[in-house]
């Protein structure tokens, strides 16, 4: 938990950072978002759907030169999958939670559409499964503590009116490394997709 807080705190101490500094030729923001994850984990020769988990965060935006941004967050992001074997009928249930911070390089249209790229690093807060209708048990020792993806995104943020600084926001992230400690039985590993869909709000930009 201490390892948490000073990562919570360092990350904190950034956004705000980003916020405060002031400079000619640069802009900083803070922002919210929070809405659906989509995600899995797919297990070779087990049949998988995406499973909605929610998400909910905070980022610091700071504005390299226009159209290019960089934006930093931590989100904790609801992550797991649903799976079922053809064979046997069993259903298995994996329920994980992140606290994840992801870095975004973003490109900005006059209009307010954006493109996204970037990678994202995140720490299992938690992780419970359950086969069939048993109870769920705590399973977070079959995983390591962190999860490195990379992802694309697009979003619209509102410039005008009474709702400027609201935004619609999607992103896709793939994970690159392997999250269990042990391989599966048929020797493949879990790699993370998460599909968030949701909204973004940004608080007035400082010049």
């Amino acid at each position: 938990m201490k390892t948490l807080s000073k990562i919570i705190t360092l990350t904190l101490s950034i956004c705000l950072l980003m916020c405060l500094t002031k400079s000619a030729n640069a802009q900083f923001s803070v922002g919210a978002r929070a809405g659906a994850n989509f995600a899995t984990e797919p297990a070779e020769g087990l049949y998988h759907v995406f499973l909605a988990r929610p998400y909910v965060g905070i980022f610091g935006q700071y504005q390299l030169a226009a159209p290019l941004g960089l934006q930093l967050g931590v989100n904790y992001s609801g992550e797991g999958a649903n799976y079922r074997d053809d064979q046997s009928g069993d259903t298995y249930q994996i329920r994980h939670a992140f606290l994840t911070i992801p870095l975004m390089l973003q490109y900005e249209f006059p209009f307010g559409f954006y493109v996204e790229a970037g990678a994202q690093y995140g720490f299992l807060l938690s992780a419970k499964e359950r086969a069939n209708d048993d109870a769920f048990a705590d399973s977070k020792q079959y995983y390591k503590g962190t999860d490195a993806s990379a992802g694309l995104g697009i979003g619209y943020e509102f410039k005008k009116g009474a709702i400027a600084g609201l935004g619609l926001s999607a992103r896709y992230m793939r994970g690159l490394t392997a999250f269990n400690k042990e391989p599966l039985e048929d020797g493949s590993s879990v790699k993370s997709r998460v599909l968030s869909v949701g909204l973004t709000y940004r608080f007035e930009t400082k010049k």
